[in-house]
């Protein structure tokens, strides 16, 4: 079997101690997130409801693209079991190994209750952010559309310290890292040689409460695992920079990045502050904004213009990822 390098046809960048594409596969639409509307997530859903229909587009990733390292998740056990049944059904029929980038949500508790996605936890972000940019903040994340999305198509569901309290710094100073969910987390994982441990972007809390010591934890924890561990980042004007700060050695940022902003907090160009002055590699995510910025020119600005390391992609069908993988190694310079 080939490894995943012998395979890739692509630059790499050392994140780590691994070398890694520059150009990574992620895992939407394949568990039926589009970014688009709740139509569009049905359509992917029924499109890519058998392991074979997605095991056909990553042969193809792998076979023509040389696209050899891909995103897991396990947030959504059935859809994503579904996407890790294919790629072993792809590495069987290429005999080729394919790097996993496995994403693992940081489980928080308070006082033995879970607050990792709780709407306590989305206003004390959304207050951290507003304090760093204000009116800016304000205005950035009413306009974006992939938030909209993400509230299922309507800004009533927006969770802000207005209509919900943030934690306060004495239920911060009590936050515990619940490692017993962690091992379910990583026992969905059993079987997987992963590549890269990818923790959620539930550090952006820890961060902005200063719980850096969780951090720490966390990370020494993933360390005794793993090789090469980076963490995901969803207001990186923010949080990179504590992060900074304090040392955290993880190994890259793994964020948002795109032309026209989406899901970059508290601003764009606040988030594009602490990406250029990141001491670690940045990987982008979402360089097509959710579909809204297509073309060459989005690659040309991750790539080019912020200078990111690498970036990962959605999948979709054959047709897509052919014409994306082309927009992408022109950039790169890759025929």
């Amino acid at each position: 079997m080939r490894t995943y390098l012998e395979a890739n046809s692509l630059p790499t960048v050392h994140i780590g101690q691994a070398e890694l594409p520059r150009l990574i596969m992620g895992i939407h639409p394949y568990d039926g997130c589009s970014y688009v509307d709740s139509a569009r997530d049905r359509e992917n859903l029924e499109r890519f409801d058998q392991v074979e229909k997605v095991s056909q587009v990553l042969r193809y990733a792998v076979e023509e693209e040389g696209l050899t390292v891909v995103q897991g998740d396990h947030m959504i056990p059935t859809l994503n079991r579904l996407h890790l049944q294919a790629l072993w059904e792809t590495e069987r029929q290429t005999e080729t190994q394919i790097g996993l980038v496995a994403y693992i949500l940081v489980p928080i508790k308070l006082d033995g209750v879970d607050i990792t996605y709780s709407e306590r936890a989305h206003a004390t972000l959304y207050a951290y952010d507003e304090i760093m940019a204000g009116a800016s903040f304000r205005e950035h994340i009413r306009t974006d559309e992939m938030i909209r999305y993400v509230l299922g198509g309507s800004w009533d569901k927006l969770v802000t310290p207005d209509t919900v309290s943030p934690f306060t710094d004495e239920e911060a100073a009590r936050f515990e890292i619940d490692y017993s969910r962690l091992e379910q987390y990583l026992g969905f994982f059993a079987g997987c040689d992963i590549l890269v441990a990818d923790p959620g972007a539930e550090i952006d809390l820890l961060a902005m409460t200063g719980r850096f010591d969780l951090i720490r934890e966390y990370l020494s924890f993933l360390r005794q695992r793993f090789q090469n561990v980076i963490t995901s980042v969803h207001h990186a004007g923010v949080a990179i920079p504590l992060l900074e700060r304090e040392g955290i050695p993880f190994d890259a940022y793994l964020t948002p990045v795109n032309k026209p902003g989406l899901m970059m907090f508290p601003t764009r160009d606040l988030a594009l502050d602490a990406i250029r002055q990141a001491e670690k590699p940045v990987i982008a995510i979402k360089p097509l904004a959710g579909g809204r910025y297509l073309g060459r020119q989005a690659f040309d600005y991750v790539f080019n213009d912020i200078g990111v390391a690498a970036t990962m992609f959605g999948m979709g069908t054959i047709a897509q990822v052919r014409e994306t993988t082309r927009w992408a190694k022109d950039v790169l310079g890759v025929g």
